[in-house]
């Protein structure tokens, strides 16, 4: 029995003892991620699930980018989305991505289907989805 307990108690400090390993390897070698600024958009049902989200911000790897980089991403999966549609993504009345649908039922749009850069977004503006000429959704803009 008392082996049994050393054996446990051996395991539990090498875990432990792992994971400040990594935590320590992490705080001197990781990457560094500095913000200007990070908003949200999230698109959900009627009974609160999430379907769709755009996210924005402005940052820059510390001690490697001298400037911040503008980077987008949206993804929805819903099913009107039909393979080959075009899919505009608004804020306000800037198109700030545009992008085909790949598989039916999702999307998702990343950096190289940003049209225009925003520079400055504010809360509360407004996040549009079109497709077909028509505003299928609309959501917040939000601090994420």
């Amino acid at each position: 029995m008392e082996t049994l307990f050393s054996i446990v108690l051996y395991l539990l400090f090498g875990f432990f003892g792992l994971l400040l390993l990594l935590f320590v390897l992490a705080v001197l070698f990781g990457k560094r991620i500095e913000k200007r600024w990070e908003y949200e958009a999230e698109f959900r049902t009627p009974g609160g699930r999430e379907f769709g989200e755009f996210d924005i911000e402005l940052s820059r790897t510390a001690k490697e980018e001298t400037e911040y980089k503008f980077k987008a991403k949206f993804r929805m999966q819903h099913e009107s989305l039909e393979k080959g549609q075009v899919v505009e993504v608004y804020l306000d009345d800037t198109l700030v991505l545009k992008g085909n649908v790949s598989s039916a039922g999702r999307i998702y749009l990343r950096n190289k289907a940003v049209i225009n850069e925003i520079s400055s977004p504010e809360e509360g503006q407004v996040c549009r989805v079109v497709w077909s000429g028509i505003e299928q959704f609309r959501a917040p803009l939000k601090p994420d």
